[in-house]
């Protein structure tokens, strides 16, 4: 798999052919997320690109349909928008009817030049945790050397326990350890009533 590509329609950066529809699926390791952007994007406008553009799609979802010209009145243009899926996986789909013609003048649309690149997704940060507040397992969406920190709100200190301890805390199992948030007014009792 390939962390960064270029993309560009049939023949570019010569005229793109009618009626052609052409997919590319962008697939990069898990851990990582699809980052796209335009270069170059000549397509022929029409109104709600119903005639010639591209499709996004990713995450299961329609990111856009876009045809057009920059500063053009009709279509929608991508502009400089950076698209970034959520997971590893992006497609692209061109489609282009049969005439690239304009009140009788054939116009020769160039297509577009597009650049993706692999991210890596970003390991969310735990919130500060109270004694009430469970995490949950976040170790699948880490990836090698990264990390995160982890802190409790006043009061509390951070503990590590074995995984078959399961305390009733505010807990990130990460790997082979547990985390919790003990409250230090029950420390301080507990070391309290064990020196009686």
């Amino acid at each position: 798999m390939k962390l960064f590509g270029e993309i560009t329609s049939p023949n570019y950066p010569k005229p793109y052919p009618n009626n052609n529809i052409s997919t590319w699926d962008i697939t990069i390791p898990k851990g990582f997320v699809v980052k796209l952007n335009f270069w170059q994007f000549d397509r022929q406008p029409s109104e709600s690109c119903l005639s010639d553009y591209v499709k996004i799609t990713a995450d299961k979802k329609d990111l856009g349909r876009y045809c057009g010209q920059l500063g053009s009145a009709t279509g929608n243009h991508p502009g400089v928008r950076e698209f970034v899926s959520k997971g590893n996986w992006m497609r692209l789909m061109f489609h282009s009817d049969f005439s690239n013609e304009e009140n009788g003048t054939l116009i020769p649309y160039k297509g577009f030049l597009a650049y993706y690149q692999a991210v890596r997704n970003r390991c969310p940060q735990p919130v500060p945790m109270d004694q009430f507040t469970l995490i949950k397992d976040l170790q699948p969406l880490y990836q090698f050397r990264d990390y995160f920190s982890v802190s409790c709100q006043t009061g509390y200190e951070l503990m590590e326990v074995r995984p078959s301890f399961s305390p009733p805390f505010c807990s990130l199992l990460h790997s082979s350890f547990l985390l919790f948030c003990r409250s230090l007014l029950l420390s301080s009792l507990f070391s309290l009533f064990s020196s009686f």
